[in-house]
C-alpha cells in the first residue's frame, strides 16, 4: 500500500535525476545562455510533443509522462538560470534571451504538436 502511495513520486524523482544529470552533461557541453537556451528549447519540444501525443495517439501511459514530463523535462529545463543569466547580461543580451527562450519556446512546443499530429496520421 505504501509503495502504491509513494508510486508518482518514485516515477518523478527517476525522471528528475534523469533529466538533471542531462542538463549538467548538456551545460558541461555548451555553457552559459546557449547551453541554457538549447536545454530550454529542447524540453519546451519534448514537453510539446508528449502533452499532444497523449491526445493525438495516446501509446503512452499516465506513468510514462508522469515519468518524462514532470520528473524527465522538468529537471532537464530551468527558469530559474535563464532568469538569473537574463538579469546579469546587458540590457541588450537580455532582451534577446527573453526573445529567443520564449518566442523559439513556443515554437518548439508548435513543432512537438506538428510531429505527434504526423505520427497519429491525421495529416
Amino acid at each position: 500500500m505504501i509503495i502504491k502511495r509513494l508510486e508518482p513520486y518514485l516515477l518523478v524523482s527517476a525522471g528528475g535525476f534523469a533529466g538533471a544529470c542531462s542538463r549538467y552533461v548538456v551545460s558541461g557541453l555548451i555553457p552559459d545562455m546557449p547551453g541554457i537556451l538549447i536545454v530550454n528549447l529542447l524540453g519546451c519540444f519534448l514537453l510539446g510533443f508528449l502533452m499532444y501525443e497523449s491526445i493525438y495517439i495516446g501509446a503512452f501511459s499516465q506513468h510514462t509522462r508522469m515519468v518524462y514530463g514532470v520528473g524527465f523535462i522538468g529537471a532537464f529545463t530551468t527558469f530559474s538560470t535563464f532568469s538569473y543569466q537574463t538579469y546579469i547580461a546587458s540590457p541588450l543580451a537580455a532582451f534577446i534571451n527573453v526573445m529567443l527562450n520564449v518566442g523559439l519556446g513556443i515554437l518548439c512546443v508548435f513543432a512537438g504538436r506538428s510531429v505527434a499530429i504526423r505520427l497519429s496520421g491525421l495529416r
